[in-house]
């Protein structure tokens, strides 16, 4: 019976990394299922969900990843996942929302509000500060609600006077 692990892997970047994690996943015939990898501020971080299959043993993958933190100075997490989590298959975003303007606190704060007010999921987020200006970018799940995100966001970009633009994905924006 085939395992699923969500690992949380975070550390100094340098070259390298992802090779030595999934050096460790290889060895212990852990399949990278899912992943998602950046760089913040000089760290990297990484999240995995890794399926071990029926001949991997989750003891001797912790033991390897526990090894891998001793030598390379990269803090580990783990949890297995119950099988229904396992199986989730999230909705595709269809929706890129990119905001930006002047850096203050509160941004994301106000754009994801509007989102759950409407009840639509995050899929991803990214931001960035450069000097005063400020940068992020989401991908969401809008459905139907796209009509009722853009006028909802139309209210959030002029009380914080950023630039708010909603794009529906397709394969133009990809």
């Amino acid at each position: 019976m085939n395992q699923s692990i969500l690992l949380s892997i975070s550390g100094k970047d340098r070259a390298g990394i992802v090779r030595d994690v999934s050096e460790v996943l290889l060895h212990a015939e852990a399949n990278i299922v899912d992943s998602s990898m950046t760089v913040l501020r000089g760290r990297f971080t990484m999240m995995l969900i890794v399926s071990l299959e029926d001949g991997g043993d989750l003891t001797s993958l912790k033991a390897s990843l526990a090894a891998m933190e001793q030598h390379t100075g990269l803090t580990v997490q783990s949890q297995t996942l119950a099988d229904k989590e396992a199986q989730y298959i999230p909705a595709e975003p269809d929706c890129v929302i990119t905001v930006s303007g002047a850096d203050k606190p509160g941004i994301v704060y106000a754009v994801t509000n509007s989102l759950v007010g409407l009840d639509i999921s995050v899929d991803d987020v990214s931001t960035r500060s450069r000097g005063d200006v400020y940068m992020m970018v989401l991908e969401v799940v809008a459905g139907d609600k796209i009509n009722d995100l853009k006028e909802c966001l139309i209210n959030v970009s002029e009380q914080l006077s950023v630039s708010i633009e909603v794009h529906h994905l397709d394969d133009d924006v990809m």
